[in-house]
């Protein structure tokens, strides 16, 4: 035990050192990095990927993943794009985008759970049903909204200084930190990702617990997507390509272990802030988008052996 609080001590110190070196070099190849109109766009950024690591935290305790984080955003932007051309109302768009959210994570979830299949396939298919449907139902083409009423998710503040993606951020992200470090709900996921067949025998309904996981994944991402289409003005068809690269990353990095049942919240956010400083330094480096995938990529590739590596010699 204290050999592996030891591995996740040294793990978190190593993130916040790469994180400030970060900072450091960034700050010293790009004079408009350290400022802080560019720390609170760095705030900006991350909020869509924060409120959506939270949930796939969640996702990859319990040894499954989520393939569909990206589709999702597009196309709750893109039926919320339509949604407020129709109502012209702001509280009927939030709802929609929790609602459309919530019953694409409750689906994946049901499949996944009563289907007996992988998540990733389920996800998979789910990504290709939703960004399918995005492209068709714009042809293509962005629906274009500039009024505050919809851009206030993700481009407006609070009390003129703190970003409203931001503020929606720590508000998730607390609630997080409740529901899986103190409630039953939060020990049944670790249980069920530790050992599934021994929670069954231990009466916990696995099923259930994965389910509601997936709906709270989806949730989340109903949410990330809104604030991204705020963000772009308009709903999107290839809004949010790649982005579940990002969130997973950031789950890895932070040492959530990919195999189920280990990891800390505290973590991911870390992982959070490494990767949402990593993206804007390397673009206002003019680094290619190409090239920061790459990167990403290694990152990954990395954080995952270091957790097999971790789980062989704990």
């Amino acid at each position: 035990m204290n050999l592996s609080k030891n591995k996740e001590i040294i793990r978190q110190g190593t993130l916040v050192a790469v994180l400030l070196l970060e900072v450091v070099l960034f700050s010293y190849f790009s004079r408009n990095f350290f400022t802080f109109s560019n720390l609170i766009n760095v705030l900006r950024q991350i909020s869509v990927t924060g409120i959506s690591a939270v949930g796939m935290f969640m996702i990859i305790l319990l040894g499954d993943i989520d393939l569909s984080v990206g589709a999702v955003y597009a196309f709750v932007g893109v039926i919320c794009a339509y949604i407020f051309r129709a109502t012209q109302s702001t509280v009927i768009v939030f709802i929609s985008a929790v609602a459309i959210g919530t019953c694409i994570g409750m689906l994946s979830g049901f499949i996944t759970a009563k289907g007996k299949i992988p998540a990733f396939i389920t996800t998979l298919a789910v990504t290709s049903v939703c960004r399918g449907t995005a492209y068709i139902l714009t042809g293509g083409t962005p629906i274009g909204i500039s009024n505050p009423k919809f851009t206030v998710f993700g481009s407006g503040y609070v009390f003129s200084m703190v970003p409203i993606p931001v503020v929606i951020m720590i508000v998730i992200v607390a609630a997080g930190f409740f529901l899986v470090g103190y409630t039953r709900f939060g020990r049944y996921v670790y249980a069920c990702g530790g050992n599934g067949q021994a929670s069954r025998w231990s009466g916990i309904n696995v099923d259930r617990i994965r389910i509601l996981v997936f709906t709270i994944s989806g949730f989340l991402c109903g949410i990330s997507g809104l604030i991204l289409a705020g963000r772009l003005g308009g709903g999107l068809p290839g809004a949010g390509d790649s982005a579940e690269m990002d969130v997973i990353t950031t789950v890895v990095l932070g040492g959530t272990s990919m195999a189920g049942g280990k990891g800390k919240l505290w973590g991911v956010i870390l992982g959070v802030f490494v990767i949402g400083v990593l993206n804007n330094g390397l673009t206002m480096m003019n680094v290619s988008s190409y090239w920061q995938q790459v990167v990403k990529g290694i990152i990954i590739l990395i954080a995952v052996l270091f957790d097999i590596h971790a789980s062989k010699t704990s």
